[in-house]
């Protein structure tokens, strides 16, 4: 069962990718692969993330607020053996102080776009069928969408390896590499991007907990020395891109201050 709504705690790690292949091997006594996992040991993640004309998202990051949201669609096109059944997330990721919480919904591949505005017909035909928790979260992703006037401003795209406690619910821990961005040609059925975000041989490494993280994975990143990092996938792929971005956002702030 899709998980709609959760709240949870997020470490961050920038590591070599030897250090993250001696880590696995030492993690794996305690955990599985997730299992979406395919022979590779890894799966694709693409993902639109949406911003303000004034970039609220972008600058809110920049700032460390302690209250923020992302908003994104994500799609995972190694889960599909079939087109005409895919389907993507509409996501609404949330931050207050050190809690992430993350509202989704799952919706039709070739429709998302249209269901993420309240104000065409397909999104009043796919309201009708939901539960009533998937309608307040769609209510509330209609409310942001249109509050904040979104737009899509890049896709990012990366490999995922991802273990899960065999014995610690909720308890989880992802490994990305090749982080990649663009901001052209929103279509999710094309992956890559522009510019490499970290380089690759980087990994960007995710503790993922909702009450503690266990002795053992505490032991074995102390060993490793590994320094968390307070880092943004978004922001960084933003800067990577183009610091006209920055530039173009900052005029128009500057112009409404005027």
């Amino acid at each position: 069962m899709i998980q709609a709504k959760f709240n949870r705690f997020e470490l961050k790690y920038l590591i070599s990718l030897i250090q993250r292949d001696k880590f696995i091997k030492e993690i794996t006594l305690f955990m599985k692969h997730d299992k979406y996992i395919n022979n590779n040991h890894n799966y694709e993640v693409r993902s639109i993330y949406f911003d303000s004309p004034f970039g609220k998202s972008y600058y809110n990051k920049k700032s460390g607020l302690n209250i923020r949201m992302k908003f994104r669609i994500r799609y995972y096109p190694d889960f599909f053996a079939n087109r005409d059944r895919e389907y993507v997330f509409i996501e609404l990721k949330k931050r207050l102080n050190e809690t992430l919480s993350k509202e989704r919904i799952k919706v039709p591949f070739n429709t998302a776009f249209k269901i993420i505005n309240n104000k065409t017909q397909d999104a009043r035909d796919f309201y009708k069928n939901l539960s009533p928790q998937n309608k307040n979260i769609l209510n509330e992703i209609w409310f942001n969408y249109n509050r904040f006037h979104l737009k899509p401003v890049n896709v990012i795209c990366y490999e995922r390896q991802a273990f899960n406690s065999e014995f610690i619910s909720k308890f989880r821990i992802t490994f990305d590499t090749n982080l990649r961005i663009r901001n052209y040609n929103f279509n999710l059925h094309y992956g890559g991007g522009s510019y490499y975000i970290k380089s690759p041989n980087v990994c960007i490494m995710e503790i993922k907990f909702n009450k503690f993280i266990p002795k053992w994975a505490i032991n074995i990143i102390q060993r490793n020395n590994f320094v968390r990092e307070k880092m943004s996938k978004f922001v960084s792929g933003i800067e990577k891109l183009d610091i006209k971005y920055q530039l173009s956002l900052q005029k128009k702030i500057f112009s409404v201050i005027d």
